[in-house]
């Protein structure tokens, strides 16, 4: 009995009736038949992640009505339609190695479908199957791994030509990297990728064949490796992540070529792509490897001031990095460099042009820098022309649409302190507000006070000599911390005029003051205690004495 009811249910997960119309036409509403089949989240070099839908119905499905997140909760609005299988690329999410859930939803928030997992092998395409539970012998699905083959390095592979890394028009478009086949014969590409150096670019995986005694030329457009102006290398790499060879450069000349010349390579001013190679050098070495820009100032008074790694819309286009000139004098930051930190983005150089006048917030945003922020586990790295640290930001996750700013907290012991501004501390603290890019971060006053009053929308507190007002979040749900007679710490921006409330903290609650006042006072009743004994001890002692003293009369 127990075999017919888990195969009746199996069958009815699996078996779909046939209909002489399947996918016909488009449902104009979101359909529960879609589901996630398939995730490839650790893909080998050179390839993408992806996931797998799947039509379980029998119409044709409008994805444009559905989003994909994973537990980043930013969700992908979709598009296209989905008859059978459809494999998406390109999401603006990351999936994780290891655990990470993949939620499909309607444009509502309607849950349709989810996918979770608790770890991955590079390779592996994770499926959804269906296993009984030992407890309860019901079938659930779970994901489970199939192994991609990995393809074989090939015995003969091409060998490095030429490279153009500092090119005169965009790096972003411009830069090529050139391969030649030396031998008689085709050569297959399948199972090989370039590289740059380690912690650098994505590898980009080859494909196809390439005839003998011929160039391959590859754009950074198609093969998304940027190659630094500075110094970086050129690899080729096997399937299992062999360097099959491994060519350095270093002090690229803008619009020169690196190349290969009969057994050594050198810089030539004539980049010749797709044809042999021609050695050109300049009569004038020495004017040829000046450094494009020339070193700005010495200062210690610019900072890091505000960072906005997580926009609301695409991170490519909005994000970027504020500094800030604390001093009194104009600062050139030529060759200063911003760096995102080890297998982050190239550090982006400073012109010498870059003056930024004392009290003066700069926005480098990224299209300007191609620094591109983590979301999460980020670091800012800011550095002068001689390459010292000179102020370093660091972040563990980001919110939506909120910029991570450094804030001056002015801590004041009462109003009246405040209005004369004699006697309080001022201290700086990162905090995720809303961006204020090229105007002064806010400034914020700490007040330590009693609770007198919240009506919902104000809140009245009595720091021991006045009384301060502070306009509390619409809609604020705080009525235990905001309960009258509880100490808190609070935090407030003065906005036109009004402070508004940015952080609150409960320093002692009314009901910790209530227990103080309505407990039994053991202080005094062990006082009390005392005084009786040490009463009663002498009161004894006088009549011992008297006792005696009448026994020696008679």
């Amino acid at each position: 009995m127990k075999k017919i009811l888990v195969s009746l249910l199996l069958g009815s997960l699996f078996f779909r009736p046939v209909s002489a119309s399947c996918h016909e036409e488009t449902s104009s509403s979101p359909s529960l038949d879609v589901e996630i089949s398939a995730l490839y989240p650790n893909p080998q070099s050179g390839e993408s992640e992806w996931i797998e839908l799947q039509n379980s119905g029998h119409e044709l499905i409008d994805l444009s009505l559905y989003t994909l997140e994973d537990e980043t909760a930013k969700p992908w609005t979709l598009s296209g339609t989905l008859e059978e299988t459809v494999t998406l690329t390109g999401f603006p999410f990351q999936l994780n190695n290891g655990n990470d859930t993949v939620t499909l939803k309607t444009l509502d928030g309607t849950v349709v479908d989810s996918f979770t997992y608790s770890s991955s092998t590079k390779g592996e395409i994770l499926t959804k199957t269906i296993q009984l539970s030992e407890e309860s012998e019901a079938a659930a699905p779970v994901a489970v791994a199939e192994t991609k083959t990995p393809l074989a390095t090939p015995s003969l592979y091409p060998i490095f030509s030429e490279a153009l890394p500092n090119p005169e028009g965009s790096d972003s478009t411009e830069e090529w990297i050139e391969l030649y086949n030396p031998y008689g014969e085709t050569l297959n590409l399948e199972g090989l990728y370039l590289d740059d150096s380690d912690g650098g670019s994505s590898t980009f995986a080859l494909s196809g064949n390439l005839a003998a005694e011929s160039y391959l030329l590859i754009y950074v457009e198609e093969s998304k490796i940027t190659l630094n102006n500075d110094s970086d290398h050129v690899r080729l790499v096997g399937v299992s992540g062999e360097i099959l060879w491994d060519i350095p450069y270093e002090g690229s000349k803008e619009a020169w070529s690196f190349a290969l010349f009969e057994g050594f390579y050198d810089w030539t001013e004539e980049p010749t792509p797709g044809e042999e190679n021609i050695l050109l050098l300049a009569e004038d070495e020495e004017e040829n490897t000046e450094s494009t820009f020339e070193d700005g100032d010495l200062s210690d008074e610019v900072e890091i001031s505000e960072v906005f790694p997580n926009p609301e819309g695409p991170d490519t286009e909005e994000e970027w990095i504020e500094l800030t000139n604390g001093g009194s004098e104009a600062v050139n930051l030529g060759n200063w460099t911003i760096d995102d930190g080890d297998g982050g983005s190239d550090p982006y150089i400073f012109p010498d042009d870059t003056v930024i006048d004392p009290g003066e917030t700069l926005i480098i945003y990224r299209t300007e820098s191609e620094i591109a922020l983590n979301n999460s586990n980020e670091t800012v790295i800011l550095s002068d022309f001689t390459g010292e640290e000179m102020d370093e930001v660091t972040y563990e996750s980001s919110e939506e649409d909120q910029s991570y700013a450094k804030i001056q907290v002015e801590e004041v012991e009462s109003l009246q302190a405040s209005a004369s501004g004699l006697g309080n501390t001022v201290f700086s603290l990162w905090q995720w507000v809303s961006p204020s890019p090229g105007a002064h971060n806010p400034v914020w006053k700490q007040i330590k006070g009693d609770v007198l009053e919240w009506d919902g929308a104000l809140l009245t507190l009595f720091d021991g000599v006045g009384t301060w007002t502070f306009k509390t979040a619409a809609g604020s749900t705080d009525a235990l911390l905001y309960k009258a007679g509880n100490t808190l710490l609070v935090r407030a921006e003065d906005r036109d005029g009004a402070y508004e409330v940015r952080f609150s903290e409960l320093v002692e609650s009314v009901t910790t003051e209530a227990a103080k006042a309505n407990g039994f006072p053991w202080s005094w009743f062990l006082s009390g205690l005392l005084v009786l004994g040490y009463a009663s001890y002498e009161i004894y002692k006088k009549r011992k004495q008297a006792s005696q003293h009448a026994l020696i009369i008679n």
